[in-house]
């Protein structure tokens, strides 16, 4: 009598708190349970002794080799879904934990088997978390979306429920998970891994003891996921309250995209941190177009946007029809589709996005914002606005459409004699190659005229070449020119010719040629490159050539990048404009 007086008191304290801490939890039976459910059972044992009086020993073994036979030896509440003898390959498991994998073990089988609090099988179905952070469901026996069914439920023991289930539970990984185990993807998560900084949850761990140096002892680490490159792609693939769509090459067409990326981001040896620099960027813009948040692209048939698009840089980062023909995900580019339980993975045989899509982008630099302008001046020549003040021309929309941001720098001559110049200092420049342009607007267009001649006449210069060399000691020392060359006009078939001419009718774009830079200055605060255009006018050519220009601005574009003209891709294609 006693016995069961005890065990009636038992129960009740352990449903009361699991209704104090779980937030769906119940030890009330439905009178139309299936026949093969047994029906509530108290008994005097904690969740392990309870496993191995069951005979449940492949599971006890996993338990044994894991460390997690103490958690379900003590008085912590927990629910245990306790898969059956043979249902699963007990072998395969021990076999990982000898290998050195038990951390994997631990996270896909024994805690997707283990969920913290009571979880009471009824008629209602209720959200369980697992210790692996994995959400799940409890309905009359049956446990998540493989509707695995337990033979029997609710079996009330000291420190929790022990439910025992037909077969284990599906491990559903989520998309950080699926790159870690995936071979055909890992070259993918080796590089992401690096950048793991992981941390332990003091707080919902739990401990038992110290060792002999006085560090704790854990019988339950549960750990604070965090990954500084995937945080910084704002891509939290590893979060189970995530979805996210997610490109990944196979490990070949990786690994060749990998290797790309780094030659382009080759810095000074002066430089600081350079192999770390280069390491970083590499691994950056490797991924950068492969990530995208299903949260934030509701119109994903229109336009897919990645988790890096901005809207202050609206041309990059976006990709429009995706799912049609040519489309970043149209059938045609053999994709496998993996659903995790936080998104989708497609994997695909050859990279989906272009280096010019990634990274490789035009630099263009409009001439009246002087931040990018060499002003050092002589005693002869400067170069300084219209009306000798500090403020760009503005141009109206409706007179000269074709003048970029509708301002441009006028360059003029303090004296008659004098060849003025301007020099671009042009940052983020990558170790590659680059198709230069230089955009001037004819006399025509400009103020304060000397004669009506004038707005008749070319401009003639030449372009002179500066790159750094060596590391610049002091902030304000002058622009290296250790090395230095005229361009050739590449208009010229003998390859000989070093002056260049204006359009004097017409907003023109003009070929400067095609130029190979070796080193990378992206983002280092400092340029690589000056482009000097300085005017380059006889005086017996004074008739035809004026030595005022007037200039919109300068375009550094990627060598062999494709040229589109759809509203699709607003990409600035550098021809002559009206």
């Amino acid at each position: 009598m006693n016995k069961n007086i005890n065990k009636s008191i038992r129960t009740g304290i352990l449903v009361f708190a699991g209704l104090l801490v779980s937030y769906a939890c119940s030890d009330t039976w439905d009178e139309h349970y299936d026949a093969n459910l047994a029906t509530g059972n108290v008994v005097d044992a904690t969740i392990y002794q309870q496993l191995k009086s069951e005979g449940l020993t492949d599971f006890v073994e996993i338990l044994d080799a894991t460390g997690y036979d103490a958690l379900l030896n003590e008085s912590q509440l927990v629910t245990v879904f306790a898969p059956v003898n043979g249902s699963f390959n007990k072998d395969s498991l021990l076999q990982e934990i000898s290998n050195g994998h038990k951390d994997l073990v631990i996270t896909r089988f024994v805690k997707n088997h283990i969920a913290r609090y009571n979880f009471s099988s009824n008629t209602t179905k209720q959200d369980v978390m697992l210790l692996n952070q994995k959400k799940t469901t409890l309905t009359n026996g049956v446990v998540g979306v493989d509707s695995v069914r337990a033979k029997t439920v609710n079996t009330v023991c000291n420190n929790g429920i022990l439910h025992v289930m037909s077969s284990e539970l599906l491990f559903h990984p989520n998309i950080y998970e699926l790159l870690e185990t995936d071979p055909d993807i890992d070259s993918m998560y080796a590089i992401i891994k690096y950048y793991d900084d992981d941390s332990l949850d003091v707080n919902r761990s739990v401990y038992r003891g110290v060792d002999g140096d006085g560090n704790r002892i854990y019988v339950d680490s549960v750990m604070i996921k965090a990954n500084r490159l995937l945080q910084r792609l704002d891509s939290y693939i590893y979060r189970e309250d995530s979805d996210y769509l997610v490109i990944a090459p196979r490990k070949e067409a990786y690994n060749e995209r990998y290797n790309l990326v780094k030659d382009y981001f080759n810095f000074n040896i002066h430089e600081d941190d350079r192999d770390s620099l280069q390491q970083y960027y590499s691994n950056y813009f490797t991924l950068n177009t492969l990530f995208y948040n299903r949260n934030a692209n509701i119109y994903s048939d229109d336009s897919l946007v990645t988790t890096t698009y901005s809207r202050w840089d609206p041309e990059h980062n976006v990709f429009y029809k995706p799912f049609e023909e040519g489309g970043l995900l149209a059938s045609d580019r053999y994709y496998d589709k993996v659903t995790c339980s936080n998104g989708i993975v497609y994997k695909t045989d050859s990279f989906p996005t272009s280096i010019y899509d990634a990274f490789f982008h035009e630099i263009k630099l409009e001439a009246e914002n002087t931040g990018n302008i060499n002003m050092e001046e002589d005693e002869k020549s400067q170069p300084y606005y219209t009306k000798n003040i500090g403020d760009p021309v503005v141009i109206t929309d409706n007179i000269h459409p074709g003048i970029s941001e509708h301002a441009y720098l006028d360059i003029r001559p303090k004296t008659s004699s004098v060849q003025p110049y301007v020099a671009f200092n042009i940052p983020n420049t990558l170790s590659g190659e680059y198709d230069v342009y230089l955009v001037t607007v004819p006399l025509k267009y400009g103020r304060n005229l000397q004669s009506e001649a004038d707005s008749t006449k070319a401009y003639q210069f030449r372009v002179n070449m500066f790159y750094r060399t060596n590391k610049a000691t002091d902030s304000n020392s002058q622009w290296p020119k250790t090395r230095n060359e005229v361009l050739k006009n590449p208009a010229d078939p003998a390859g000989k010719e070093q002056n260049f001419q204006s359009n004097p009718e017409k907003v023109d774009s003009i070929f400067l040629g095609t130029l190979k830079f070796t080193e990378s200055y992206y983002r280092t605060n400092k340029a690589g490159v000056m482009i000097q255009i300085q005017s380059y006018v006889s005086t017996k050519e004074t008739a035809t050539f004026s030595r005022r220009m007037l200039i919109d601005r300068l375009i550094l574009r990627p060598h062999g990048m494709p040229v589109k003209t759809d509203d699709d891709s607003p990409i600035v294609v550098p021809v002559n404009e009206e």
